[in-house]
């Protein structure tokens, strides 16, 4: 790599991380949601996700040298003391959201699935990094223990995404491909309350496209290809089924990619896609919340959900690792070209419109943290081999019958 691309990249890591650490509310730790990309204002309340980004987040910092060991142990103790002790949660599973002083549930929203499997994976992290810190360790693995995986599972083998105080367990599963690898493997490979490792195949494998002639399993938003391969490294392993994930968040995507260059020859509001300007995923949008991606369907060459000329730099962000080619590319043209417009205090801005001028006045913390930790694992992998050491991470995979590939 380039010195100016690893400068590039260390440079975007410490803003990411500024978030992380600012946004923390200074007497629980619990980690905004989303914030002014001037750090003027964050909301009140805290996402769980974005918290266990952060957990993994501070001890990437601490192998780079942005912090002290000392620093990052104490933030990451605090932090799991009000996981643990205040916020509210349903047999283990944390709430969407909390009220970052209280730790109360926040907006009615539900005790998530995916969003405890994503703080459960930061915290193993944390625990591996800090090995040393008997503590953070003993934390880390109370809050694992306590998830009953068991509760959510139905009679199909499926995960329910959560459980509401009104209503009860939501009829809602995760039934199809999307996020839910890295809930699956985790659920499996819990040390208690496990759920058997052949729910690995009871979700359906579809939806299938093509990317030159390649198949692939699709998601539009591409989080959903980066969030599960940022912590388990997926790219000496096949499934039981003889898949490559890896390979298939790949070719997702450089599917995306072409998709969106097919939108440029077609419209003017488009135009500015191509290899230069790529990426979205769920993300604001001058019109609100967006959850767009694409490619939708094979061949298509039309703005679908409203693709509006919107770009998404953690689409590249959390990509880095993934396809770093392309996404340096983009993330450094993006600075180059739009500079402090986009470029900020904390890194990017969530989302920018280049045809009509619109940028985005938060920053959202999971996407902050995602192109945080995916940048870390291309400079040097700091996400995956700690996460990998974790005895549940190669449980899961042993369990759900992963093989090396050959």
């Amino acid at each position: 790599m380039e010195q100016e691309q690893t400068e590039f990249l260390n440079d975007l890591g410490q803003r990411c991380y500024r978030y992380l650490i600012e946004s923390a509310h200074p007497v629980t730790g619990l980690v905004a949601d989303r914030g002014r990309t001037d750090g003027s204002g964050f909301s009140d309340h805290s996402s769980s996700a974005a918290c266990g980004f952060a957990l993994a987040g501070h001890g990437v910092a601490v192998t780079k040298g942005w912090t002290d060991a000392s620093s990052a142990k104490d933030r990451v103790r605090q932090m799991l003391t009000s996981l643990l002790d205040l916020a509210e949660h349903e047999r283990g599973f944390l709430y969407h959201f909390v009220d970052r002083k209280t730790g109360k549930r926040a907006m009615q929203c539900e005790a998530s699935t995916i969003d405890t499997a994503l703080l459960v994976a930061g915290a193993m992290h944390a625990s591996q990094v800090f090995a040393d810190d008997s503590e953070i360790v003993s934390m880390a693995d109370r809050l694992y223990r306590r998830v009953q995986w068991k509760a959510m599972l139905g009679r199909n083998g499926c995960l329910h995404m959560g459980w509401k105080p009104e209503t009860g367990l939501l009829p809602h599963q995760w039934d199809t491909f999307s996020e839910l690898t890295i809930l699956v493997l985790l659920a499996i490979g819990a040390p208690e309350n496990e759920i058997p490792g052949e729910c690995w195949n009871a979700w359906r494998r579809s939806k299938t496209l093509h990317h030159n002639g390649q198949p692939f399993l699709s998601y539009p938003p591409l989080f959903v290809h980066q969030y599960p391969h940022t912590f388990f490294d997926f790219r000496k392993v096949v499934s039981p089924s003889g898949r490559s994930y890896w390979e298939n968040s790949q070719t997702a995507h450089y599917a995306q990619i072409e998709y969106l260059k097919s939108l440029s020859r077609n419209s003017t509001s488009h135009r500015h896609y191509g290899d230069d300007l790529w990426g979205i995923t769920s993300s604001d949008s001058a019109t609100g919340y967006r959850d767009w991606g694409g490619p939708y369907q094979d061949g298509a060459a039309f703005p679908e959900r409203g693709i509006d000329g919107t770009i998404v730099p953690s689409a590249a962000g959390g990509a880095l690792a993934v396809v770093p080619g392309q996404s340096m590319r983009t993330l450094m043209y993006q600075r180059e070209h739009f500079g402090h417009s986009v470029y900020g205090r904390f890194g990017f801005a969530n989302a920018f419109n280049p045809a009509t001028g619109w940028v985005g006045r938060d920053v959202i913390g999971i996407d902050t943290g995602i192109t945080l930790l995916s940048a870390a694992n291309l400079l040097a992998e700091s996400v995956w081999q700690p996460f990998m050491q974790h005895p549940a991470a190669s449980r899961a995979l042993d369990r759900a019958g992963f093989r090396p590939a050959a």
